[in-house]
């Protein structure tokens, strides 16, 4: 944009005039900048506000017609996306789901769009989503990844390279605007919290009966087990002689050969069992009036514990938030005392590298904070439901994908013991 009026009548052929000309375009030049900052001061305001600013809500959602700027459950579509959740939880992983959502014919993101009479157009979608409507595995992915989904509205992750380009770049992640609560959600922080925990440890599937990759799914305690020694997780390697059952044996110890860990091998099944006898176990323990008093005021002492931890959590965050904004200030400052020459090119650059290693160390422990306040979430959540798990499964006959992930966090297997031949396997309860 120019700025109107100063190189009007200004005859640019006169050479007299060079200097001028040069004035006139600094000066547009100051006001397109200025004007550009205002506009984002604004964007950014009113996402700060909770006002959602995106041409096209995400799938599940639609624009509320009486305000444009927030967001309503659009039913038809959040059924498929409740239905994504709780494949998942079954077992099925992010290539089942979209082969069993593509063979029932169930429009993709952007032809359900479309067919709304929007004028949506995925630049990553390419034909077999947009033209023969075959889900992709990361649409699946990317749905069981978005917080929107739990009510969380996050803006401001992309930023323009400058007001001059239109090229966009990922902003830093603590420069994202995440406004809590700020809509609907369409499934419960709980389910969302659990399937993260999955994706997080990259559980490992294999072939059905029909060696289909529909059928493909990780095994029943895919994502659960760990070495209880080095902390890795266990892998499956060979079938047993009867061809019944894998054993498993730890990650660490066979990708080193032997060298960092112990191959602490165990037969699934004999884990498997050992689990449901010891789900089995804490539900009769619970059924006793006493012993399930006992277990509920232990719930909600954890409860009440997490209750005043978590004041001081939020205000841990609260001061990386500030420490933050101020290495981001410290940087801008910088640069332009740089511009100004107050500053050599190698100061700031020497300066810009130990900000940004202040920006990572805050940065790791914004996250490591995060994540105590989303496990603790998950079990308040577990804590408080603690009455109707016993109820739901009064009787186990066998395991399922639903009951390890509602009991169990993880499962510690230790190496087997030389003197007594026994092989120790502790769970650590999600309740």
């Amino acid at each position: 944009m120019r700025f109107i009026g100063l190189t009007d009548g200004v005859d640019t052929n006169v050479k007299g005039n060079k200097k001028a000309r040069q004035i006139y375009g600094l000066v547009n030049e100051w006001f397109s900048e200025d004007l550009s900052e205002n506009i984002r001061a604004v964007f950014k305001k009113k996402m700060e506000a909770g006002q959602f600013l995106g041409a096209f809500a995400c799938y599940g959602y639609e624009k509320n017609p009486q305000n444009r700027h927030k967001l309503i459950i659009d039913e038809e579509a959040a059924k498929i996306v409740r239905e994504i959740f709780a494949l998942y939880l079954e077992g099925k992983g992010v290539h089942s789901i979209s082969l069993i959502l593509s063979e029932r014919g169930v429009p993709t993101p952007t032809q359900y769009k479309k067919s709304k009479g929007l004028a949506f157009a995925n630049p990553n979608g390419g034909a077999f989503s947009t033209k023969y409507g075959l889900w992709a595995p990361n649409t699946v992915r990317r749905i069981l990844r978005n917080e929107a989904y739990i009510g969380t509205l996050i803006q401001g992750r992309e930023r323009k390279v400058s007001y001059k380009s239109k090229k966009v770049a990922i902003a830093p992640k603590d420069e994202w605007i995440v406004i809590k609560d700020n809509h609907p959600p369409i499934v419960c922080e709980n389910t969302f919290h659990k399937v993260q925990k999955l994706i997080d440890r990259k559980r490992t599937g294999y072939a059905g009966s029909e060696n289909n990759l529909k059928d493909t799914k990780p095994h029943l305690l895919a994502g659960k087990l760990v070495c209880a020694d080095c902390g890795h997780g266990m892998q499956r390697s060979g079938l047993s002689r009867n061809g019944k059952t894998h054993y498993l044996r730890c990650k660490l110890s066979a990708k080193s050969k032997r060298r960092e860990c112990t191959p602490h091998c165990i037969s699934q099944e004999k884990v498997e069992n050992a689990v449901i006898e010891k789900i089995r176990g804490l539900i009769e323990k619970s059924s006793l009036a006493n012993d399930k008093d006992d277990i509920i005021n232990s719930a909600l002492a954890q409860i009440n514990k997490e209750v005043n931890i978590r004041p001081s959590l939020e205000k841990q965050l609260a001061d990386v938030a500030e420490k933050l904004e101020k290495i981001r200030s410290n940087i801008a400052m910088g640069y332009a005392d740089k511009l100004n020459g107050i500053i050599s090119q190698e100061d700031f650059l020497s300066l810009k590298e130990i900000l940004e290693q202040e920006r990572s160390s805050q940065l790791s422990r914004k996250e490591r904070i995060e994540s105590e306040l989303a496990t603790m979430e998950t079990l308040q959540a577990s804590h408080a439901n603690i009455n109707a798990l016993f109820e739901k499964y009064e009787k186990i006959d066998f395991l399922t994908h639903e009951i390890i992930n509602d009991f169990i966090d993880t499962i510690h297997i230790s190496e087997k013991c030389p003197e007594t031949n026994e092989q120790p396997i502790s769970i650590i309860w999600l309740i």
